[in-house]
């Protein structure tokens, strides 16, 4: 099914891809506060999870759907993610529903369940369907970025790379800070270039901004 879908969609739409270099220290300092406090072990998945959820809030072409037949943008009210995961038969996606309305904690052990039960095999048809954007994180595997290929009939798919130090220029100085960079392949036939960018620059403000990203909600 998944092969399938990623035929159609690879045959069917013009695919784009753009990328951002994040700064993660606060995505870092948050997600081991946040781990500290809780007992869960978040990640930084789960709160880029949070964060694109809000951005599709501002951007909702993003987190909409393409009606080929009727050429028609279908807009979702509700942020559905499908997280991307490697399991022993092959690529599968589980969706955590109604992600905007959850706080990082929450969202990192739904995704940890998800992810496990995927690999399982136990996870049901309603947890593998009905996502209305995918979030894929490469960095799992050492990956910088990546070229992801967009979960058919959705418009965008979001790519994590490997969190890793390096050496970036802070208010002129260098300094050796947490990094990550973000792609995004996006559908050209509903999202432009300079649209798609301006969501990324959002995100790439989001997660970078000490008290934005602490002031999502947490449990």
């Amino acid at each position: 099914m998944i092969a399938q879908k990623m035929a159609r969609s690879w045959a069917e739409i013009p695919h784009v891809t753009t990328f951002h270099l994040v700064d993660a220290t606060q995505i870092e300092a948050l997600r081991r506060e946040l781990t500290t406090q809780s007992g869960v072990k978040v990640t930084a998945l789960s709160v880029v999870v949070r964060a694109l959820a809000e951005i599709c809030r501002e951007h909702p072409k993003l987190n909409s759907s393409y009606d080929t037949e009727a050429g028609e943008l279908v807009l979702k009210k509700a942020c559905h993610v499908g997280i991307a995961t490697d399991t022993d038969q092959g690529l599968v996606v589980p969706v955590v529903r109604d992600a905007g309305d959850k706080g990082i904690v929450s969202l990192a052990r739904e995704i940890a369940d998800l992810v496990a039960a995927s690999r399982e095999r136990t996870a049901t048809p309603e947890q593998l369907t009905g996502g209305t954007i995918t979030v894929t994180n490469v960095g799992s595997f050492g990956s910088e970025f990546g070229t992801p290929i967009i979960n058919f009939p959705e418009v965008a798919i979001l790519a994590i790379g490997t969190i890793k130090a390096r050496a970036l220029v802070v208010e002129g100085e260098i300094e050796v800070r947490f990094a990550v960079t973000l792609s995004l392949s996006f559908d050209h036939r509903v999202i432009d270039g300079a649209e798609a960018d301006r969501a990324m620059s959002a995100l790439r403000i989001l997660l970078e901004s000490p008290f934005r990203l602490g002031a999502l909600p947490r449990e």
